[in-house]
């Protein structure tokens, strides 16, 4: 837990990442790292993405929504996951994403970046809902998204985007 986040925190020149989860013992386990790490632009914080933060609306350069999915991407590792998931549980995980997005695009300042991320490689979670996020909040796609699948990569299946916030 906290990888992307850690990850943006030990690139940034200057700036503050602040990582938020809805468990807190996945919390629990960032602060361990940015601790072992001896980061100070990092802060942790439990929080149901589902819920806006008006404190934070408008205040973001960057916001990586890297959302709850199904993990087919990660099937490889977790076989499990086939006996648990269904359609049903499929499109619930869309419809999560969906109202994460709906609190969180509104963020990101204009001209910055919602990074889109998923470890699913199912289309209803990814492209599609990418698309109904841009048919209904003021952001567009930069460049192309990315799609690794286990038998193209030897890798996770993995999904990524970059959409760009436009003024209104």
């Amino acid at each position: 837990p906290g990888g992307k986040s850690i990850r943006a925190a030990l690139k940034a020149e200057y700036g503050h990442v602040e990582a938020r989860d809805i468990s807190s013992s996945k919390v629990a386990l960032i602060e361990e790292n940015v601790k072992r790490l001896g980061l100070g632009n990092i802060s942790c914080t439990v929080w149901d993405a589902c819920r806006k933060d008006e404190s934070w609306v408008g205040c973001a350069d960057v916001v990586i929504a890297d959302l709850p999915c199904s993990g087919l991407g990660v099937i490889g590792r977790k076989p499990d996951i086939k006996y648990h998931m269904n359609m049903e549980k499929l499109d619930s995980l869309a419809s999560l994403q969906r109202d994460i997005l709906s609190a969180v695009w509104d963020y990101v300042k204009p001209g910055g970046y919602l990074i889109y991320s998923t470890c699913t490689i199912h289309k209803a979670e990814n492209e599609d809902n990418v698309e109904w996020f841009c048919r209904n909040f003021p952001f567009k796609p930069v460049g192309e998204p990315i799609l690794l699948t286990p038998d193209d990569h030897r890798a996770d299946g993995f999904f990524i985007t970059r959409l760009q916030r436009h003024e209104n």
